[in-house]
C-alpha cells in the first residue's frame, strides 16, 4: 500500500476515534483495525487504547487539516510538503502578514511522546545553529491537538527537483544546471562538476557547522537541499537529527532516513555508531547521483537496499560517466568510503575539497591516494592550475639540488624556467631524472631530450627513445645509432621498415649482412642473437623494467 495512503488514512482513523470517544460513544477497535493493513494493525490498537486510556489526546476530527485552518493566529494556505512524520504547508502570520512554513507532526504519530520529542527536537537542533545556509525556525507551538514548528518559508524549489529537469542519463551541462536551478553561474566557462561543487560547498560548510554544535543532520539528500530564489542553497529538515533513544521505525514501519542515502552504518542500524560522517557519506551519494543520473545503489524493496548499502560496492563513477574526472571521482570515492574512518574528517574538509572542485584545482582526495608519483602529479597540476610554482630542495649533492620543480603558467614575455637538480622538473630541465620540453640529463624525458637514456619526440643519447633519436641504442620513428629500431634505422646494427647498415634487417634492408622474408644471412643471424638479448638483459638488470 502507497505509505501517504496509509498515513493519511491512520491520521483520520485516529482522528475520528478520539471524536467519537469525547461525543460519548465507545467505538469498537475491530472495525477500526480492519481498515488498515495488516502491517501497522498493532502500533493503530496501541494509539487508541492510549486515547481510551486518556494517556494521550488525538486531534479534534473536525478539524480539517488545509487551506483555510487556523493554528494560534496561522492561517495555512496550500500543502507544500509532506513524509511518513509530517505535513508541511505555507501559512499566513494573521497579524504580521507574513508568509513561513508551517511543519505539523502527522496527527496519529502526535500520540507517542517519542515522536513529539523527536519532533520539537528538530526545531531546537535547528534553531541552535545560526548559519546563512540552514533553515530558520521562527516557533514552536500545539495547538488543538497538533504540534506544529513554525520555519522560514523558501519562495524556491529543491535541489531533487532542479535534478529532475536535467537530462536523466546526468549528462547535463553547466549551463543547463544553471538554467534549471536558477543559479548564476558562470557556466560556460565550467565544467558540471565545477558548477554542481559550487552549489554543494555552501551545503557541506552548514553541515560542518551543524556538527560543531553537536547537531548530525542523518537524512541528507537531494529533497531536504532548497535552492532560495537568490541561489543560495540551504539545508532544510533535521527532523532526524542525533538524539537519544531514537527507534527504528515510525508506526507506518518507514525507515529513519531515505534507504537510498543511508550510510553503511545507517543501515547496519545497531552494528556501530553514527555520527557526523554519516552526513559526509550521503552527500557523496548526493553527488553521486547528480553526476550519473542514478542512485548508487537500489534494489526491490528497502531492504534490498539497505542489504547492498551494507555489503556491496557502487559503480565506479567513470564506468557511468566516462567525463568524469579522475578528481571528482576521487572526492565522492573518499566521501562513500564503507568506514567512516577512511572518509573526509568533517564536513569541513570534504567542503575544501569542493571548492578546489569549484575551481578548477586538484582535490586533495586525488593528491593523497594517488602514493608518491600521483601526490607529485596532483601538487604539479596544482600549480599549473593556480599560477607559478616552485618547489626546491634545501640539500645540495654533488653541487646539485636533490630536487627541484618550476611549473605554472608562464605569462608571454617571460622567460622559460629552468629547473637544476637530481630530479628537475622545468621548462628546461637539467640534472639526474629531468621532465621536461627540453630535458638534458642522465635520465631525460621530454619534446627534446639528451642523456644517457633518453625519451623524447627528438631523443639523442647512449640509449634513446623518441620520434626521432640519436644514440648507441637507439629506438624511434627514426633512428639512428649502434642499433637502431624504427620506422627508418641506420646504425651498425638497423631493424626497422626501411634497415640501413651493416647488419640489417627488415621489409626493406639493405646491407652487408642482411635479413628480410626472402634471405638470411647467417652473420647478421648471429649478430642479432647475440646483441638485442644482451642489451635486453642488460636494461631489465640496470633500470629494473623489460624493454
Amino acid at each position: 500500500m502507497d505509505h501517504t495512503v496509509t498515513n493519511d488514512l491512520l491520521d483520520r482513523l485516529v482522528a475520528d476515534y478520539s471524536d467519537r470517544l469525547a461525543a460519548g460513544e465507545a467505538p469498537q477497535l475491530e472495525p477500526i483495525l480492519a481498515q488498515v493493513d495488516p502491517a501497522h494493525r498493532a502500533a493503530l490498537e496501541r494509539s487508541l487504547r492510549m486515547i481510551d486510556a486518556g494517556l494521550a489526546r488525538g486531534p479534534e476530527a473536525s478539524l480539517a487539516i488545509g487551506p483555510g485552518t487556523v493554528l494560534d493566529g496561522y492561517r495555512l494556505v496550500r500543502e507544500i510538503g509532506r513524509g511518513g512524520m509530517a505535513l508541511v504547508f505555507l501559512a499566513v502570520h494573521e497579524d504580521l502578514q507574513r508568509e513561513v512554513a508551517l511543519k505539523i507532526l502527522r496527527p496519529a504519530l502526535a500520540l507517542d511522546g517519542i515522536h513529539v520529542d523527536r519532533f520539537q527536537r528538530e526545531a531546537r537542533s535547528i534553531a541552535r545553529i545560526a548559519h546563512p545556509n540552514i533553515l530558520t525556525v521562527h516557533d514552536v507551538g500545539e495547538a488543538r491537538g497538533l504540534h506544529y514548528i513554525v520555519m522560514e518559508y523558501i519562495e524556491g524549489q529543491t535541489l531533487a527537483d532542479v535534478l529532475g529537469d536535467l537530462p536523466q542519463d546526468g549528462a547535463w551541462t553547466a549551463e543547463q544546471l544553471a538554467k534549471a536551478s536558477g543559479i548564476a553561474l558562470d557556466a560556460r566557462h565550467m565544467s558540471r562538476e565545477a558548477a554542481l561543487a559550487s552549489i554543494l560547498a555552501p551545503v557541506a560548510e552548514a553541515l560542518a557547522a551543524a556538527h560543531e554544535l553537536g547537531v548530525v543532520h542523518r537524512d541528507v539528500k537531494p529533497s531536504n537541499i532548497l535552492i532560495r530564489t537568490d541561489g543560495t542553497p540551504v539545508v532544510a529538515d533535521f527532523g532526524l537529527a542525533k538524539g537519544a533513544g531514537d527507534p527504528g521505525l515510525s508506526m507506518t514501519g518507514d525507515t529513519l532516513g531515505t534507504p537510498y542515502y543511508m550510510s553503511p552504518e545507517q543501515a547496519g542500524a545497531v552494528v556501530q555508531a553514527v555520527d557526523h560522517r554519516t552526513d559526509v557519506y550521503s552527500l557523496g551519494v548526493t553527488l553521486y547521483e547528480a553526476l550519473t543520473g542514478r542512485r548508487p545503489f537500489t534494489g526491490a524493496t528497502a531492504l534490498d537496499v539497505l542489504e547492498a548499502i551494507r555489503h556491496k560496492a557502487p559503480p565506479s563513477l567513470r564506468s557511468l560517466s566516462p567525463r568524469i574526472t579522475r578528481d571528482t571521482e576521487a572526492l565522492i570515492r573518499r566521501a562513500m568510503a564503507r568506514q567512516p574512518e577512511h572518509r573526509y574528517e568533517s564536513a569541513r574538509d570534504l567542503a575544501e575539497d569542493l571548492r578546489h572542485l569549484a575551481e578548477g584545482s586538484p582535490t586533495r582526495a586525488r593528491l593523497e591516494e594517488g602514493g608518491m608519483l600521483g601526490r607529485w602529479r596532483a601538487r604539479r597540476r596544482m600549480g599549473i592550475a593556480t599560477g607559478s610554482y616552485e618547489r626546491k630542495s634545501s640539500k645540495v649533492f654533488l653541487g646539485l639540488p636533490l630536487y627541484h620543480v618550476y611549473l605554472g603558467r608562464r605569462q608571454p614575455g617571460h622567460r622559460m624556467r629552468i629547473a637544476k637538480g637530481w630530479f628537475a622538473v622545468g621548462d628546461v630541465a637539467i640534472g639526474g631524472l629531468t621532465l621536461a620540453p627540453l630535458s638534458i640529463g642522465i635520465v631525460a624525458v621530454g619534446g627534446f631530450s639528451l642523456g644517457l637514456l633518453s625519451l623524447g619526440g627528438l631523443a639523442s643519447g647512449l640509449f634513446a627513445f623518441g620520434g626521432m633519436s640519436v644514440g648507441i641504442f637507439a629506438c624511434g620513428g627514426m633512428a639512428a645509432g649502434f642499433l637502431a629500431l624504427g620506422g627508418m634505422a641506420v646504425g651498425y646494427g638497423a631493424i626497422g621498415g626501411m634497415a640501413r647498415g651493416v647488419h640489417v634487417m627488415g621489409g626493406d634492408a639493405q646491407g652487408q649482412h642482411v635479413i628480410t622474408d626472402r634471405v638470411s644471412d647467417p652473420e647478421a643471424v648471429e649478430f642479432f642473437n647475440t646483441w638485442v638479448p644482451w642489451l635486453m638483459q642488460w636494461f631489465q638488470d640496470t633500470y629494473g623494467v623489460g624493454l
